[in-house]
């Protein structure tokens, strides 16, 4: 919610400045860095320069702006009642709960017939096969085929003909990976129907995983956090972001906890933390998954890589509740400042 936060804010900000800055219609505006090449050729002719007026906010306008930033400051006000590594988590929270969830890609087709190619995820890691299928309904066509393609460059890595089912509505199929496979590719499904070749695309991400999740460790209390170290074997250097949610025993949604470091290969740890307020008084055992773990790109243009676990999720034991401290958690100086300005502008001073 804080990125949706502050992208309505950026917009804000960009409107707020279109209303000071952009000049009127019928003001010409000429900015002179440098002298300008026809000024030089005719030294007599002076350069005629206008200044742009800021655009003036009528009461109703200056209104609406305060309200924008007011309920901008009251969501940003509520993200800081808890520190960023520790958020709470409901079972509302579907892209949070299902990080690697993938849409159905449906084609429409004359006469109400329709076809859909669906994945299992978006992501996969070595040595998982790509597994797909491509469901029809309305029609019976011919020629199905379906080939696995690496997105940069077009090449094909895998290709092959669908054979539908028992009950001909569905063709299932799945490309086994080789250890090279890595980054975004396009799954390309083709076939003809009603005189016509059609074609489903999708995309999904493969790599070969640079880190693996192999447990977790003994939590403890610090502070006001419950701490969990998550064991890791590391295979590429560099820096990464681990994102898990935490459950009740019973799979209820507690809270998302996120942890980032840098880490050299081999064994290694990374300590995620729960602030005693998303815990909801639950004392545990907890448990632990839903894991996005991620080498972050060390330059431009580069893409992320991943990682994975060796299990779904993990136990985490019950803790001593009344060892976890009820000291508040305290604002950076910068969430300080961001939260003033927006109170500010809100009350229109």
């Amino acid at each position: 919610m804080l990125k949706k936060v502050l992208l309505t804010l950026l917009l804000v900000l960009m409107a707020l400045a279109a209303f000071w800055f952009w000049p009127k219609a019928d003001t010409a505006v000429m900015v002179l860095d440098k002298p300008q090449p026809d000024a030089i050729a005719e030294p007599q002719q002076k350069a005629v320069v206008q200044t742009a007026e800021p655009v003036q906010m009528d009461q109703y306008q200056q209104e609406e702006l305060q309200q924008s930033f007011s309920l901008l400051s009251q969501a940003y006000a509520a993200e800081l009642s808890y520190p960023s590594y520790s958020r709470p988590l409901t079972s509302a929270d579907h892209q949070l709960l299902n990080p690697n969830h993938f849409d159905t890609v449906a084609l429409p087709l004359e006469g109400g017939a329709s076809a859909s190619l669906i994945l299992p995820k978006y992501r996969f890691s070595y040595p998982e096969a790509v597994v797909f299928k491509l469901v029809m309904a309305g029609l019976s066509p011919q020629n199905v085929k379906a080939e696995l393609r690496q997105q940069q460059n077009g090449k094909v890595l895998a290709q092959a003909d669908l054979t539908a089912g028992a009950d001909t509505t569905e063709w299932a199929h799945q490309f086994d990976a080789t250890e090279n496979w890595e980054g975004a590719m396009e799954l390309v499904v083709l076939f003809e129907a009603q005189g016509k070749t059609q074609q489903l695309q999708t995309g999904l991400d493969y790599s070969y995983p640079v880190a693996t999740i192999t447990g977790i460790g003994s939590s403890s209390s610090r502070g006001a956090d419950l701490v969990i170290p998550v064991e890791l074997e590391v295979k590429k250097a560099g820096m990464y972001r681990l994102r898990a949610n935490l459950f009740t025993e019973s799979k209820q949604p507690l809270a998302v906890l996120t942890a980032e470091e840098q880490l050299t290969e081999g064994s290694a740890k990374l300590e995620l933390r729960a602030f005693k307020q998303v815990l909801k008084q639950q004392a545990g055992p907890y448990w632990l998954g839903t894991f996005v773990l991620e080498l972050r790109s060390a330059m431009p243009g580069e893409a992320n890589r991943y990682g994975d676990s060796k299990e779904p999720g993990f136990m985490v034991d019950a803790i001593n509740f009344g060892q976890l401290s009820d000291e508040p958690f305290v604002l950076s100086d910068e969430e300080k400042q961001r939260l003033e300005f927006l109170q500010q502008m809100a009350g229109g001073r």
